[in-house]
């Protein structure tokens, strides 16, 4: 059974409240004192082999019983501030693809492995579809909408390069799809990927101003824009 990245936040939560060096104690957290000493001493080792906790050791909690103690590495501390960069490091441990638009993702990724793409984004266009994959599998869908931007703006630069139609590196998707749509007419860009671009552009740009509300895509929303973003990949990859 996958483990429960409920729990997972509460051990790397809890350590930061613990100064470096001192040990954590599991006891004083309420949410790992109803989970238990054994399912806690489970996570504690699993998050120990990703070097997310160190120098796990007996001790007697002051809330009574017997724990594991722990110390919050370095790199626990850093993850402790992001939900999403947290869930993506511990993926192995929370499972894989857990349903049809993550399977769906996971295809499009091992396409885009056995096809030729530019070894200068390459390493980091694959990892981007790891981590939409991860994102949307734990309802993060700013950040599905952050990812897909990335992805959708890589393909289209990409065709442009390859028609040798120079461009802009600031311009976003809506200026790129337009460039493409006036000066490549033999390739076909869906009319409904303006909308999609919308979508993506409406969470980028609240999340760049501190002060506003930041509005939350939905699952269906997040849905529409990962298959459309699937469906101008395979169609770049096509393209070459």
């Amino acid at each position: 059974m996958p483990l429960r990245f409920d729990l997972i936040n509460s051990i790397i939560d809890l350590g930061t409240h613990f100064s470096p060096g001192e040990t954590v104690d599991p006891s004083t957290s309420p949410a790992l004192r109803e989970a238990g000493v054994a399912l806690v001493t489970t996570y504690i080792e699993q998050l120990s082999l990703l070097e997310l906790v160190g120098e796990p050791a007996p001790l007697f909690g002051a809330r009574g019983g017997m724990w594991i103690g722990y110390e919050l590495t370095e790199k626990g501390r850093k993850l402790s501030g992001s939900e999403t960069e947290l869930r993506y490091a511990v993926a192995s441990l929370i499972g894989g693809p857990q349903g049809e638009v993550s399977e769906a993702v996971v295809s499009l990724r091992q396409e885009c492995t056995n096809a030729r793409l530019d070894e200068a984004y390459r390493e980091n266009f694959l990892k981007t579809l790891d981590e939409i994959r991860i994102c949307f599998d734990a309802e993060c869908y700013i950040a599905v909408m952050a990812l897909c931007g990335t992805i959708l703006e890589a393909c289209l630069k990409e065709i442009l390069l390859r028609h040798e139609v120079q461009f802009e590196d600031n311009w976003m998707i809506g200026r790129l799809i337009r460039e493409i749509n006036e000066r490549i007419k033999e390739i076909y860009i869906d009319p409904a990927l303006l909308n999609v671009s919308n979508i993506i552009n409406q969470s980028r740009i609240h999340v760049s101003h501190i002060h506003e509300n930041i509005p939350v895509p939905s699952r269906d929303q997040a849905i529409m824009v990962i298959y459309a973003v699937r469906d101008v990949v395979r169609r770049s990859l096509n393209w070459q």
